[in-house]
């Protein structure tokens, strides 16, 4: 088992007028080569509990465990987890900051006491893994393109190799071209490199295609977890705290209810217009 979070709380500005609690409780675990999605409302936690799990925030009550280890113990090395456990914030390029490409990437694995040859070795494998061309390795990464920038990105911890690695809100603020390019970067990445992927997204399309798991969080808590079809059948349940299934379960329970047979749970554009072609050749 890759990652086991243990009654995980969590509580902001302890002993303040601003206390908040901000996870209450949390039990899950996340399997290795596992691509689990993310999802809750603005405020629910999402955030707060991915930062758990590269040691970035310490639980006020519960644990972390990496591998059977609690990261969270005094000889731990934090070093060596964020190494394994690679994390990509949420508009990931305004941390790039060096002059050119390729020294952005080398940033990380540099930092990690890598020998030089390491070093370029790693970085330059990782921009070509995220379909950087070697025209832009020495340019300034301020004069690329929003999704460019947004690969840059992800290439500076693939360098690090990590054995899991977490995206929050990887497509944020990208066009539907630039969304689709890095998802499936993303679904190519955990495929080639047997990695695990965790990403935290607001679109339920994304999820649904990709995830192999869902885990919905209301009010730091675990609301619903399952398959991205056991998930968004409880549509009705969803809409309560404030979320939505994909458009494509809407489309499909609304055919039902209009006599058309549908079957299984269809939650994907393209398993829908199979399912809906099979009635229709009838």
């Amino acid at each position: 088992m890759s990652i086991i979070i243990d009654h995980l709380s969590y509580i902001y500005d302890i002993g303040t007028p601003y206390e908040r609690i901000a996870l209450a409780n949390i039990n899950l675990v996340i399997n290795d080569n596992e691509f689990v999605g993310i999802i809750g409302h603005t405020g629910s936690g999402k955030s707060t509990l991915i930062q758990h799990l590269n040691g970035l925030l310490k639980p006020t009550r519960g644990s972390v465990y990496y591998n059977g280890a609690d990261i969270f113990d005094k000889d731990y090395s934090k070093k060596q987890l964020r190494r394994e456990v690679g994390m990509v914030f949420q508009y990931p390029e305004y941390q790039l900051f060096e002059n050119s490409v390729i020294e952005d990437v080398k940033f990380g694995p540099r930092n990690l006491g890598m020998s030089n040859l390491d070093v370029d070795i790693c970085s330059y494998d990782a921009l070509k893994k995220v379909g950087i061309p070697d025209s832009l390795i020495d340019a300034s990464p301020f004069k690329l393109s929003g999704g460019e920038q947004r690969r840059v990105a992800i290439a500076g911890v693939l360098a690090m190799k990590p054995k899991v690695l977490i995206l929050d809100e990887p497509t944020a603020g990208l066009d539907p071209k630039g969304r689709d390019t890095i998802l499936q970067l993303i679904a190519k990445l955990r495929k080639e490199e047997n990695i695990t992927v965790i990403l935290v997204s607001h679109s339920m399309e994304d999820v649904a295609k990709y995830a192999d798991r869902l885990v919905v969080l209301n009010e730091g808590m675990v609301y619903a977890e399952g398959t991205p079809q056991k998930v968004f059948e409880q549509y009705a349940k969803l809409e309560k705290i404030g979320l939505a299934a994909p458009q494509t379960v809407y489309l499909i329970n609304k055919l039902r209810e209009n006599g058309i047979e549908i079957s299984g749970n269809v939650i994907e554009p393209k398993m829908a217009a199979c399912e809906i072609a099979k009635v229709l050749s009838y």
